[in-house]
């Protein structure tokens, strides 16, 4: 069975040169998570500095335990490791001050913090807030707005269509009409096919998607390599864009 949970709202601010997003402490987690994006390069050389002082910054705002990563997001080609020896730091607060350790902490420093639901609630009090209950009812109303899409579509797709075929067979009236409308779309068809009348600017819109789609699944059949290749690249870009966007919002 799963165990309720509460999740609370992720921060982020601002900063010169780069930003941090905090993600509080999630229920049955030991810590929360705090994520340093530097995107100038002109402070790689300041990052230990920079990450010790965010944690101290966000213990003292939420006393926690905190796991703090940086995120390289400038021009530059490093990781953490590279420049400090280390991959992430730990803090947590302990008789007023910040205990700090990089990578892991000593058997004998490990933080004893009351992190259960009424204690974190206390701690993140002005946060907003989603529960594992809200979360399943929005989910079950989704879900029941698709069965009712769903149900719309079989209607339409199939009893409507069911129902025409018997009036038409049972009623000469219904039959009628089903039958004008089907001369109706040959008719017209015939005209296009004979050139006779000219296709909606839509239309040929739609066609000319149509054959190029066409033809690039065709060319990806044949070269599937090339194809994954050319997939990870655009995965790529839109991410770089995505972070691009993100860095300018953040700099202004």
């Amino acid at each position: 069975m799963i165990n309720p949970w509460v999740r609370f709202e992720d921060i982020e601010e601002k900063r010169d040169g780069y930003y941090v997003v905090y993600s509080p402490v999630f229920t049955d987690q030991e810590f929360a998570i705090l994520k340093v994006n530097i995107y100038n390069s002109k402070l790689t050389d300041s990052i230990k500095s920079i990450a010790e002082s965010e944690l101290k910054y966000w213990v003292s705002k939420y006393p926690t335990p905190i796991m703090l990563m940086i995120s390289n997001k400038t021009d530059e080609e490093w990781c953490t490791k590279d420049k400090l020896g280390h991959n992430f730091l730990l803090g947590y607060p302990k008789l007023g001050k910040v205990i700090l350790y990089w990578d892991e902490y000593p058997e004998a420093e490990k933080p004893d913090i009351d992190l259960s639901k009424e204690s974190l609630a206390k701690i993140y009090s002005k946060l907003s807030f989603s529960t594992y209950e809200e979360v399943v009812a929005k989910q079950n109303t989704e879900v029941k707005g698709r069965k009712l899409l769903l149900l719309i579509l079989t209607l339409w797709a199939c009893i409507i269509p069911a129902l025409i075929a018997f009036l038409g067979w049972s009623n000469p009236i219904v039959s009628f009409m089903a039958l004008a409308y089907s001369w109706y779309v040959a008719f017209n068809k015939g005209l296009e096919l004979w050139g006779r009348k000219k296709k909606s600017e839509k239309k040929l819109v739609k066609e000319k998607d149509q054959l190029a789609k066409d033809h690039h699944h065709y060319h990806c059949q044949l070269n599937p390599e090339a194809f994954l290749r050319l997939k990870n690249e655009n995965f790529k870009k839109e991410r770089l864009e995505k972070e691009r966007i993100k860095i300018e919002s953040m700099s202004n």
